[in-house]
């Protein structure tokens, strides 16, 4: 058996089951090897977009995301993308490879110093021999280290006899969570239940440990009001309490909540500049820090207490010390104020809509959205200046079918994500929420969908620029039309592609995607047209 043939194998021992890449001769071989075991190739037409979509689909799927490139520039085009993973903890195996050992190759490039610079691990296939060995170790580093890991396989290995290979050894899950130490914990209650006006926080941390019912049980012992970060949207949802995102994007009934609690109690939230509006949120409060990662105490925000620990035992370790203790007279005023003002917060009584003749409100639009989108839906959202009239207003059943590809900080990673995350075969429609900007840069990726007929909502809110810089080149007293685009018609393009298509130029208009969902078998684009001049970012 040939190092391709192994390797094909292997994956599928491992139970890989889908790959996407794009084919070169690092990879040519092998990845029709893999498909002929069953397993699926997803090709796709940028190598940027191959890592995306692996991170996408290992964020939907608890399982390793695979991606696949050939030697040199292959590998320099994923970079942005494996940063993105790196940055998001994804499990993300990259392979690629040397190539030809020849000292004129002009693809010789130094794949270990580049994904060292990245903060993925690295491993290297040293001899045909040690394949399989090689391998087991990158996905065994994968789920104990959270991160990527790129796997080099040199392309002279490829044709080479196998031989006798050790065998295929599964990834080990990482060891329990631990419950917090009982020092910390009585220094952290004492200060909570001197509070008056107590606040809980939960960030993903808390989503992934399974903490809702356990922080909504701390928070009804307490009178607490309750708030996520945006990663954690929709944990509390059905909570009378419960007051929404935290931060930046906090409607107005969350930020008057937020202003006066002199209290917050933090579990598995990094309390980042946008949670914590750089630290202005939390200023004149107490903070309790719940998290499993002790490195992330005081990154951002000052802390007084912080507790190293899984949020979900932690909140079941501080009710068991509170079952005894009544709530204080001026806490459940406290929470039976929040409680009043929520059932009277309507979202779209809160802004004044600022639809224009041929441009929608991107908040009534998403409102609208929300309605007539089946309830049980995943969203995969790009960054973008848009993100703040979707974020809070199109909700999820589940924070963790809710992702923003956006931790590195780059626009158009949204498409590929949602593509990854398609593919993770849920048995629930994916949404992609993008700027046009970000849309264009990979708007080759559409063919992917298209292709492998996913029914994907591609959410385009297109204000025909990149509209963080238009607002800004407005407050420096430049042109904002050096930050503006002419893009083809979207909803066009998107139909030439194979895609369906319309666009939305009204708020009614958006109703037309729920009577659409139902019977797509390909990806649908929905071009929102916005006012580039409508700015609603707060910061």
């Amino acid at each position: 058996m040939k190092v391709f043939q192994a390797l094909a194998d292997a994956l599928a021992r491992h139970g890989v089951d889908t790959v996407f890449g794009l084919m070169g001769n690092a990879n040519l071989l092998y990845l029709p090897a893999f498909a002929d075991t069953g397993g699926r190739f997803v090709a796709v037409t940028h190598e940027a977009g191959a890592v995306a979509m692996a991170d996408g689909y290992a964020r939907m799927s608890g399982k390793v995301g695979m991606a696949s490139v050939t030697h040199g520039p292959a590998f320099t085009n994923t970079l942005t993308s494996l940063v993105e993973a790196v940055r998001n903890r994804s499990h993300v195996l990259l392979i690629t490879g040397d190539p030809p050992p020849v000292p004129s190759h002009f693809h010789h490039f130094d794949i270990e110093t580049a994904t060292a610079a990245a903060g993925a691990g690295y491993e290297k296939v040293y001899e045909p021999a040690s394949l399989v060995r090689d391998l087991n170790r990158a996905l065994r580093r994968i789920v104990a280290e959270r991160r990527p890991v790129v796997l080099n396989i040199p392309i002279a290995f490829m044709q080479a006899e196998a031989g006798e290979q050790a065998p295929v050894a599964l990834p080990l899950a990482p060891p329990a969570a631990a419950g917090p130490l009982p020092e910390a914990l009585d220094r952290a209650l004492g200060l909570v239940t001197s509070a008056q006006r107590p606040l809980i926080l939960a960030g993903h941390g808390a989503a992934t440990s399974g903490a809702r019912d356990s922080l909504m049980g701390l928070a009804d012992r307490l009178g607490a009001a309750l708030a996520t970060t945006v990663l954690a949207k929709e944990l509390f949802a059905g909570h009378p309490r419960d007051i929404g995102i935290f931060g930046s994007l906090a409607h107005s009934v969350a930020g008057a909540a937020i202003a006066e609690s002199d209290c917050v109690i933090a579990f598995g939230a990094g309390l980042n500049m946008w949670t914590a509006l750089n630290g202005d949120l939390f200023r004149g409060k107490k903070v309790v820090h719940v998290d499993i990662d002790p490195a992330r105490f005081g990154s951002y925000t000052p802390v007084d207490e912080c507790v190293a620990g899984d949020a979900r035992l932690t909140a079941e370790a501080m009710n068991s010390l509170l079952d005894e203790v009544l709530p204080a007279a001026g806490k459940r005023h406290w929470a039976e104020r929040i409680e009043k003002a929520m059932a009277a917060y309507s979202p779209q009584e809160d802004f004044a809509d600022l639809s224009g003749p041929d441009t929608v409100d991107i908040r009534s639009a998403m409102i609208r959205l929300d309605r007539v989108l089946p309830e049980r839906r995943t969203v995969v959202s790009d960054i973008g200046r848009f993100d703040v009239g979707v974020w809070p207003y199109l909700r999820v059943a589940d924070p963790l079918h809710f992702t923003v590809m956006g931790a590195f900080g780059s626009i158009g990673l949204g498409l590929a994500g949602a593509i990854g995350a398609a593919m993770a075969g849920e048995d629930r429609p994916v949404v992609a929420t993008v700027g046009d900007g970000g849309f264009m840069m990979h708007l080759a990726e559409l063919t992917t969908a298209v292709r492998q007929k996913l029914p994907i909502v591609v959410l385009v809110l297109n204000d025909g620029a990149y509209g963080a810089e238009h607002y800004k080149l407005k407050n420096h007293g430049y042109d904002p039309a050096h930050s503006a685009f002419a893009w083809p018609d979207l909803a066009d393009l998107a139909t030439v592609m194979g895609a369906r298509a319309l666009t939305v130029r009204k708020a009614e208009e958006i109703d037309a995607v729920g009577e659409l969902v139902p019977t797509l078998d390909g990806p649908l684009l929905v071009d929102v047209r916005l006012d580039p001049d409508v700015n609603l970012v707060r910061y």
